[in-house]
């Protein structure tokens, strides 16, 4: 029985041997390595992944687009159209003013104060007052009879008299209790007739309001007054309206104030006199009661002597601390003060002293010590130097006199001072109550003073109009509507639908738990790519399988991707492709049968002779596809059927001959499990079979794959893009994980350009492919996980010199 010891694998496999590893712990061991940077990975949010998406739903977001934009026209056409007229006010901080001062009383200056001041003016134009004049002076409400609402007394006595007894007690009464809670509840939200004018008079203000828009014109003191209307000489005229209502109820508002002004200062006034008498009397009584001699600013006679002496005292106080520091400046140092060193005196000593010096020194050498003319000079200068220091002494006299003359007059003010302090602080004792009454007294006159003067100027201003608003343009009478805008809606219409339609877009693409990218395979699964096969289109009359274009058309891009794929394979190991490998999926329709004859036939054109197997027993297709008889097949051999060279079967592919799956046995996993299967293997290459390809049965489902994998070992796994679900690739890699098995790596089937980030490669493919114009030279660019495909003959021999992250 032919196994996989047919191509040992290296003592310590490196990098080259990195495909090569089919041990029980291959997968874990590649899931464990690559977890954590591939985790990271899919946190990060990917713009291609998001972009392929939107391809991929582009009908789906063209439709809804489409929706909501004809709804939206739909809409616009049906609204009734609105004119929109707008009248240009300005107001100003303040009136022009007549004359010199203002009766108004003015905000602080500044950006905030002016800001707040015309936001004020632009709440006043929306105000409910305003819109109820303007209404009334237009007529614009017309109360007519008040309606009549339902729950009125004598309906609910009507409905009350309907209730009918049932015969019980205890029913009536718990019916009775609930309908009186019912008239209750509905009487109190319910409006009385008297109220229903009012309401029908709000809502009338109320859809005035919004039919009008105040809005300032930015960096200016102007405002917009835009009225909505389906009557455009009707918008017009509100909006001239309400400009000039506003104006008016201003200068109304200004002339009641004034008014109120005038009324209230005049009795302001006459309580302020009376106030102001009472405080001057009690002041003058008090003064004269406590012997208080008030010198008006200065304040009292006692306070300006404790000032002057204070200040006197200041002055003595820097006059004694300049003599003390003078005096002790001289005192460590005589000589080298400056009143000493500016003396004549003593400058003549020092000089003559030096002379005698001078001498004395030069006789020294001549003369000895004792000699009468040397004693003489020491004479001398002892004589000089007690001048000198009787000169500094009166010096330093006279110093210390004006110090002790500084310090006496400080000590004589400072005793002034402390006796005036307590004279000013027995009359501030006495002058208490007299500050307060001073106090009063200024403020009373303060106030008379300003009341006064107000009502002068109220009086002066009171008969004056002058206004801050004015109108700058009046509205007319528009010529076009402006609502509604078909343009706009029609835009919004279409942003939604495309909103919309994205939002619709993503949310398919996450709920499509299948593979949508080559990415996919190896971030998540963990596996090598070792092909994408292209979408394909054949051409039209063309009834044969599309594995067959590998062989009808073998420049066609669908035969150049599986060359690459097999290139793949001849790289996957040290020693080249397995000579024996099984091609399964999960499910039916994913491609493992295209596969499996399309990597046979790509196996054939190398030169070598080829067996296809079709290992999938229960739903065969490979005589289908081939149109050769399934009469004996694979289940004839292991049932025990010894005639195996009637069992190939050529094929119109040269050097490529095939094993049917022959009739559907009872049970093909045990045959599966016998013997048979390796007899037949090891028999096929002692006949000259280079490459064994078995096309097996799905994974999930059924255990044939599971069987079959044991013995073959070396598995391709064929993935559907789009349509295979990554739930259902790991529940088939579980299984063959539990199996001990890991496969060599996965093809990607039905790829179009959503499915790859490779850009050379959708551009060479594109989307949709079709094998009607292909260039002789032409070749698929690499793709990631695969092997860049290769000119190949019957004699190349390709040297293993790629490592696993090459394949």
């Amino acid at each position: 029985m032919a196994t996989r010891d047919q191509h040992p694998l290296p003592a310590a496999p490196g990098a080259r041997g990195a495909l090569a590893l089919r041990h029980e712990h291959a997968l874990s061991e590649q899931m464990v390595a690559r977890g954590e940077p591939e985790a990271l990975a899919n946190d990060r949010i990917d713009l291609k992944t998001l972009w392929r998406a939107v391809v991929k739903h582009k009908w789906t977001i063209v439709g809804i687009t489409a929706m909501c934009t004809l709804a939206a026209g739909l809409y616009t056409l049906r609204i009734t159209p609105q004119y929109q007229s707008a009248a240009l006010l300005q107001i100003d901080r303040v009136a022009q003013k007549v004359v010199g001062f203002n009766a108004e009383v003015e905000l602080d200056e500044g950006p905030a104060s002016d800001q707040l001041q015309l936001r004020t003016q632009i709440e006043l134009l929306k105000s409910r007052s305003l819109a109820e004049r303007v209404i009334d002076e237009l007529g614009l409400y017309k109360p007519g009879a008040p309606p009549t609402l339902p729950g009125s007394a004598g309906e609910g006595e009507s409905e009350g008299n309907a209730v009918v007894s049932s015969g019980n007690e205890l029913v009536d009464q718990a019916m009775s209790l609930a309908y009186r809670l019912w008239v209750d509840l509905r009487t109190r939200f319910t409006l009385a007739p008297a109220d229903t004018g009012a309401l029908s008079r709000t809502a009338a203000v109320a859809q005035f309001k919004q039919a009008v828009t105040v809005e300032p014109i930015r960096n200016s003191r102007l405002v917009e007054i835009r009225v909505l209307n389906a009557d455009p000489e009707l918008a017009a005229h509100i909006a001239n309206t309400m400009a000039r209502a506003f104006i008016a109820t201003n200068i109304e508002r200004k002339l009641h104030s004034s008014i109120y002004a005038r009324q209230f200062l005049e009795e302001q006034i006459r309580q302020t006199k009376a106030k102001l008498e009472e405080s001057e009397r009690v002041i003058n009584k008090y003064a004269k009661k406590n012997e208080i001699l008030n010198l008006g600013d200065k304040g009292s006679a006692a306070t300006q002597t404790f000032v002057d002496f204070s200040a006197a005292l200041a002055k003595a106080e820097q006059d004694r601390i300049k003599a003390e520091t003078q005096y002790n400046q001289v005192r460590l140092n005589p000589e080298s003060a400056p009143q000493a060193v500016v003396n004549e005196a003593i400058r003549a000593y020092k000089e003559q002293r030096a002379r005698l010096e001078a001498e004395y020194a030069k006789n020294q050498s001549v003369f000895k010590p004792d000699y009468p003319a040397m004693v003489a000079a020491r004479a001398q200068i002892a004589e000089l130097d007690a001048r000198i220091k009787t000169e500094v002494n009166n010096i330093l006299s006279s110093i210390q006199g004006q110090y002790m003359a500084a310090k006496k007059a400080e000590d004589l003010l400072r005793s002034k001072v402390s006796s005036s302090r307590s004279e000013v602080l027995n009359v501030q004792d006495r002058s208490v109550d007299m500050n307060l009454l001073s106090r009063e007294l200024d403020t009373n006159r303060q106030v008379y003073d300003s009341l006064l003067q107000r009502l002068k100027e109220v009086s002066v201003t009171a008969g004056i109009t002058t206004n801050n608003v004015s109108i700058v343009d009046e509205a007319s009478v528009p010529l076009f509507p402006a609502n509604p805008d078909l343009k706009i809606n029609v835009g919004l219409g279409m942003m939604l639908g495309l909103f919309l339609g994205m939002l619709a877009a993503l949310l398919r693409e996450q709920l499509d738990d299948s593979v949508k990218n080559v990415n996919d395979i190896e971030a998540q699964f963990h596996l090598p790519l070792l092909g994408l096969v292209p979408f394909t289109k054949p051409d039209k009359g063309y009834n044969e399988p599309v594995a067959l274009l590998a062989h009808r058309q073998p420049r066609s891009t669908f035969a150049e991707s599986y060359r690459s794929t097999r290139t793949a394979l001849q790289f996957s190991t040290a020693d080249g492709a397995p000579q024996r490998f099984m091609v399964t999926s999960c499910g039916k329709g994913e491609g493992k049968t295209t596969t499996a004859l399309a990597l046979a036939i790509n196996f054939a054109q190398l030169g070598q002779k080829v067996l296809l197997i079709d290992a999938d027993m229960r739903k065969g297709g490979l005589h289908k596809m081939l149109k050769v008889s399934n009469e004996r097949g694979l289940s004839n051999v292991l049932s025990g059927d010894r005639n195996i060279d009637g069992l190939i079967q050529k094929t119109e592919v040269t050097n490529l001959a095939v094993i049917t799956a022959g009739p559907v046995p009872p049970d093909p996993v045990e045959l599966l499990m016998g013997p048979s299967l390796g007899e037949l293997l090891e028999k096929a290459q002692t006949m000259g079979y280079h490459q064994i390809v078995i096309d097996g049965p799905p994974l999930l489902g059924i255990a044939d794959a599971i069987v079959l994998g044991n013995q073959i070992q070396n598995i391709v796994f064929a993935v559907k893009a789009s349509g295979t679900r990554k739930d259902s690739i790991k529940d088939a890699l579980r299984r063959l994980r539990n199996a001990g098995l890991a496969p060599m790596g996965m093809v990607l089937t039905h790829a179009r350009n959503e499915h790859t980030s490779d850009y050379a490669y959708a551009a060479y493919y594109g989307d949709g492919y079709s094998d009607r114009h292909t260039p002789r030279a032409a070749r698929p660019n690499p793709v990631p996980g695969t092997m860049p495909p290769v000119p190949l003959t019957a004699n190349t021999r390709i040297e293993p010199t790629l490592d696993a992250s090459s394949a």
